[in-house]
């Protein structure tokens, strides 16, 4: 009598379990679809500072590129020993100006890569 009732139990568990599955796979694109809509509303109500986020992310920029190539206390008088750390940091920043440079072109190709990738 007990084998009987362990095996409901766990057909009861299985059963649970697969409801729990069919929710998520049910609910998760719905929660996603809420959650796109709601940044995209979000970067609307943000678009009319996009002149000033543009105006941020060039000064940064031009400050970091100033900062990373700067004569520093690393030159002498006739040669220049480059750290690998500045190398490395010189680095990371023109991969981040790639990327911002990406981002703030991103209207003009953005739809070419769209209708050619589908």
């Amino acid at each position: 009598m007990k084998k009987a009732v362990a095996h409901w139990s766990d057909l009861g568990a299985l059963t649970t379990a697969g409801t729990v599955a069919a929710t998520i796979f049910c609910c998760l694109p719905f929660a996603s679809g809420v959650v796109g809509a709601a940044l995209a509303a979000f970067g609307a109500r943000l678009m009319p500072l996009q002149p000033l986020f543009i105006g941020l992310s060039l000064s940064s920029l031009a400050y970091s590129f100033y900062q990373a190539y700067r004569p520093g206390a690393t030159c002498a008088a006739d040669e220049c020993d480059v750290p690998t750390a500045l190398r490395r940091r010189r680095l990371l920043l023109w991969v981040v100006t790639i990327a911002v440079i990406a981002m703030l072109t991103a209207t003009w190709w953005a739809n070419w890569v769209i209708y050619w990738s589908l």
